[in-house]
């Protein structure tokens, strides 16, 4: 694979006052999410998005080893699985039911996996929910996609939308800073390759997610680098739609377990982080979300305070979070999604993927 000819390298200036903020406490923090509160009203207005969606986790069997992962298992553990046809349409039919707008659909590196189960999963959701929306898969997936049938990502890309895929997870970012990613994951991507292939993606008319995994071993400096990283892609291609910060759920990994990782984020991290990203954002990402599942309902209202315009999902199923002890829930309902989001003095509205509004709930 080419590197990127993003150039994703840092400016100095920029940098310091990402750090800045980032470090923000007391009254300096309360004074940064002010001045995100009032940006997110002039950019995105009062109104709070959420996506009626479902999560398909629909195998955890991966052998690459990230320490942070609670969620992957070996074949014959007592965790493992890999979900048949059944079981996986009858997860289609249960969103189906719901009326999901989304599916949202990654799974662990299974080497019994090819493209081919990948293009069979896809077929089956287009076969029994035509309407819904596809966000799946991770650029490792497409990465190791790509390695095991000897073609190109490109390639990957074509056929997967050509069954039915329409955006990529912008997940496997973790930090976009190799000597982090070399504690937390060195059999996965380095930076260049995840830059190359989310620009790829966006090139091909692939829209994705854009995150961070935070609250482990990285310092304010590698958080830094990261936004600036995710605003530079954003500036060339315009493919995000959305920011999601991601705290580290620590609980049942190894690397929290073996002393190697801090227990998570603050709320105080959790809010400058919030706060930093819609002042640096802007419009150039204008959607930021809270992330219920990762910080529970009342801190990711609260974070509505500090920027945020977007509360995620109703999820119906998670188990990435949920293996590694996150004690939030898999499934929140959409009328409770609304209840908090008015609470907060927002008006909640339900929204597609690509961030167009469905229903207003005023």
């Amino acid at each position: 694979m080419e590197t990127s000819t993003i150039d994703y390298k840092l400016r100095q200036d920029e940098h310091e006052n990402l750090v800045k903020m980032l470090k923000s406490r007391g009254r300096s923090l309360l004074r940064l999410m002010i001045k995100a509160d009032e940006m997110r009203e002039q950019q995105v207005g009062d109104i709070v998005t959420f996506v009626r969606n479902q999560n398909i986790n629909f195998s955890n069997i991966c052998y690459i080893g990230c320490k942070f992962c609670a969620f992957a298992a070996h074949e014959g553990d007592s965790k493992a699985y890999r979900l048949t046809k059944i079981e996986i349409l009858d997860n289609i039919q249960t969103g189906k039911a719901y009326g999901v707008s989304e599916i949202c659909a990654t799974s662990g590196i299974d080497p019994k996996a090819n493209l081919e189960t990948y293009r069979r999963f896809l077929r089956l959701v287009r076969e029994h929910n035509p309407d819904v929306h596809i966000h799946a898969f991770s650029p490792f997936e497409i990465k190791w996609l790509a390695r095991r049938e000897g073609i190109s990502v490109e390639e990957v890309f074509a056929e997967l939308k050509k069954e039915g895929l329409d955006s990529l997870c912008g997940t496997a970012a973790e930090i976009l800073v190799d000597n982090v990613r070399e504690k937390l994951c060195p059999n996965k991507l380095s930076t260049a390759e995840w830059v190359e292939i989310i620009t790829i993606a966006h090139e091909m008319g692939i829209r994705t997610t854009s995150t961070i995994m935070y609250g482990h071993i990285e310092t304010v400096d590698d958080v830094a680098e990261h936004l600036q990283i995710l605003r530079k892609i954003q500036e060339e291609t315009k493919g995000f739609t959305e920011f999601i910060p991601l705290p580290f759920i620590h609980y049942n990994t190894k690397l929290y377990n073996e002393g190697l990782a801090r227990a998570s984020s603050t709320g105080m991290e959790d809010l400058a982080l919030l706060a930093t990203s819609r002042i640096y954002f802007g419009d150039v990402i204008p959607n930021i979300q809270v992330s219920w599942v990762k910080t529970g309902v009342k801190f990711a209202q609260t974070g509505l305070a500090a920027g945020a315009n977007d509360f995620g999902g109703t999820l119906l199923e998670e188990r990435i979070s949920n293996y590694a002890g996150s004690p939030h829930g898999t499934f929140l309902d959409e009328s409770e999604i609304i209840r908090l989001i008015k609470e907060a003095g927002r008006v909640p509205a339900r929204r597609t993927t690509s961030y167009k509004i469905i229903e207003i709930f005023d």
